[in-house]
């Protein structure tokens, strides 16, 4: 069975500075969600290959210290109203806060989590809009550390399925991560009840695993860059 890889950049990253505001590369699968981050950071990776975002129209500090203590900033575009919660420092994104917006007129993602100066830092839980939903560390906002990525996911709401429901019902990916990669130590589960845990690098089965049948069977594999040896 093949690994789920439709979230990964198809292209190599590109820094691109976008004037009043950065683009940031936000997403996961055929749809990929932009930032307009004004500020947050000087110079943000996002993906050459993609459209440009919905033109900002305006923004405003709609509750509290948008500066250096806790404010809701609304940003309007195009496609509707982008909203964000919780804490600043220096007009940056900074310690808990959710992340709001629009990727469609219809479809909302969003970010709940931990953030330094801008960018996603610690723990958080993200949602694609769509049907992708993961939920682990971050550092340099980059999915770093032990996290959970679920595809599949439908009418996606916080709190609606548990952690361990959404690993028993949708394919998904939980373990290692490093830098955006399945690396380390992870488990691969298929809806069907089949699964693989084992050794991952750049995405790839890499190392020795274990291979469960839907039937209960096991078998012990070894694996050089996605390729079965034995």
């Amino acid at each position: 069975m093949k690994l789920n890889l439709s979230w990964m950049p198809r292209v190599h990253l590109q820094a691109v500075n976008a004037g009043a505001g950065t683009i940031r590369a936000m997403g996961s699968g055929a749809l990929v969600v932009l930032l307009l981050t004004a500020g947050l950071a000087p110079n943000v990776l996002a993906q050459s290959w993609l459209i440009n975002p919905p033109a900002e129209l305006s923004r405003e500090c709609a509750y509290g210290d948008c500066e250096n203590g806790y404010g809701i900033l609304e940003i309007r575009t195009e496609l509707g109203t982008d909203r964000y919660e919780g804490t600043f420092s220096d007009g940056k994104f900074d310690g808990q806060g959710r992340y709001e917006l629009m990727v469609s007129r219809s479809e909302q993602a969003y970010y709940d989590g931990d953030w330094e100066m801008g960018v996603r830092e610690g723990r958080g839980t993200f949602w694609n809009g769509v049907s992708n939903l993961y939920i682990g560390q971050w550092q340099n906002d980059l999915r770093h550390g032990r996290g959970a990525y679920f595809f599949g996911v439908q009418d996606w709401t916080p709190n609606r399925h548990s952690e361990q429901w959404l690993q028993n019902n949708v394919e998904n990916y939980t373990g290692d991560f490093v830098e955006d990669l399945y690396e380390g130590y992870g488990t691969y589960r298929w809806p069907d009840g089949s699964r693989y845990e084992g050794e991952f690098y750049a995405n790839e089965k890499h190392g020795n695993g274990t291979f469960f049948y839907p039937t209960g069977t096991r078998r012990e594999q070894y694996w050089q860059y996605g390729r079965f040896i034995r």
